[in-house]
């Protein structure tokens, strides 16, 4: 009795330690094939630094001179739309000043004395990258740009980007102005806290509303602006970003992209051409989502941006307005040509006088006989050729007759 319950207590451990296995076996082994992207070598990446980051838990899945400090160029306006946001209301409307509209490139065109509401130049700021929209807004919310810069810094404290000093709100260049991509991938991660910013950055093409007149009927004109993230036209998933570029920053981005409710931040400062900044953010995303077990997505070819030159269409009553002008009168009574179209319209008249007198010698072409061979139906008939006169004494160059080994056949039509 005592044998007979040892083997049914040793069969029973054994089927529960098969149990077991098999259960590992089903779950270990998938999740083993989808680590295996962990062990996969990490991309070439040609910037002098760039960072990877898990938005989401903070994770840094790649790093290549994270914590050097270098300029961002106009990836500082991440900053300053932090700061923007924390300040102003984006329905305000915010006045340009002539420091504002004269600020070096890039630009959205802004002339002092207009009035623009903070959204419309938050979407300058960031998809088309003007100083004049970041100074604009630097002014408002500052009161100069030197107050405006101690609160980026107090911003990017608060953040935890503390390997970084800004001194103003564009990123041109300065030798006390810059930061590290660890540091810009951390305000960029808090920045998409923002759902106005969150908005913009995912944006291709706005159109900027810009008033030139006092009040709310004033004059007014339309701003068009395109964003300068190739990653949303090309990369599945992207959920924005902002480029840089200056001589001394070179080519800089950071940007955001998701796949399977993984978001992943990339930062890259330093690149040497704008086809290696694209190309090193491309190869970071894949290898980060990789690593979760997802797959790359489809390339997506870019469009080709097609460039459409403006013709002013001109109708027939302005061209007649204009050819039916009165000549103006100098003061000897001469009569003095308004633009140059009259005088070219004098001259061509000139020229088509002087034609019409000189003699135009008329070729003498004989006409053929129309009459055809009934020896050869499908043969054309000789077309006779006028020849010129030749004085005497004139040495003529003669051309052999084609020779044929058959004998001709007589053209005479017999009646």
């Amino acid at each position: 009795m005592f044998l007979k319950f040892s083997g049914d207590a040793l069969r029973a451990r054994r089927l529960r330690l098969w149990i077991l296995g098999t259960v590992l076996w089903v779950v270990a082994g998938p999740l083993s094939a989808q680590q295996a992207p962990f062990f996969s070598p990490a991309p070439e990446v040609a910037a002098r630094s760039a960072v990877l980051m898990n938005a989401a838990t903070g994770e840094i899945l790649f790093a290549k001179e994270p914590n050097l400090r270098l300029p961002p160029a106009s990836t500082t306006k991440v900053l300053t739309a932090l700061v923007a946001l924390d300040q102003l209301d984006p329905n305000a409307r915010l006045p340009v000043s002539a420091q504002a509209a004269s600020v070096a490139p890039s630009r959205i065109g802004l002339r002092a004395g207009e009035m623009v509401t903070m959204q419309d130049l938050m979407y300058g700021l960031l998809l088309k990258s003007g100083n004049d929209a970041a100074e604009t807004l630097a002014e408002a919310a500052g009161g100069s740009i030197y107050q405006f810069a101690e609160l980026m810094n107090a911003k990017a404290w608060q953040i935890g980007a503390r390997n970084s000093h800004f001194t103003n709100p564009h990123g041109l260049p300065d030798d006390d102005h810059y930061t590290t991509v660890s540091d810009l991938a951390l305000v960029f991660r808090w920045a998409m806290h923002y759902p106005l910013f969150a908005d913009i950055v995912r944006t291709r093409t706005a159109a900027l509303r810009i008033e030139s007149g006092s009040g709310p009927y004033g004059d007014w004109r339309m701003v068009p602006v395109h964003s300068t993230n190739r990653l949303l036209a090309s990369y599945e998933g992207t959920r924005g970003g902002k480029t840089g570029f200056t001589f001394k920053a070179r080519h800089c981005f950071v940007g955001e992209a998701d796949r399977g409710g993984i978001p992943l931040i990339v930062a890259i400062f330093n690149s040497p051409s704008r086809g290696t900044l694209w190309q090193d953010a491309r190869n970071l995303l894949d290898y980060g989502f990789a690593r979760y077990g997802l797959a790359p997505p489809p390339v997506r070819v870019e469009p080709e941006p097609v460039m459409v030159r403006h013709i002013p269409v001109i109708t027939p009553a302005a061209a007649r307005a204009v050819v039916a002008r009165p000549a103006l009168t100098g003061k000897r009574g001469h009569a003095v040509a308004r633009s140059g179209a009259a005088v070219s319209a004098k001259t061509t008249a000139a020229k088509t006088q002087a034609t019409r007198k000189k003699p135009v010698a008329k070729a003498a072409v004989a006409k053929p006989s129309g009459k055809v061979a009934r020896g050869n139906p499908g043969k054309k008939p000789a077309t006779a050729v006028a020849v010129k006169p030749v004085k005497p004494g004139t040495k003529i160059a003669t051309v052999p007759a084609e020779s044929s080994s058959k004998p001709r056949k007589s053209t005479k039509q017999r009646i």
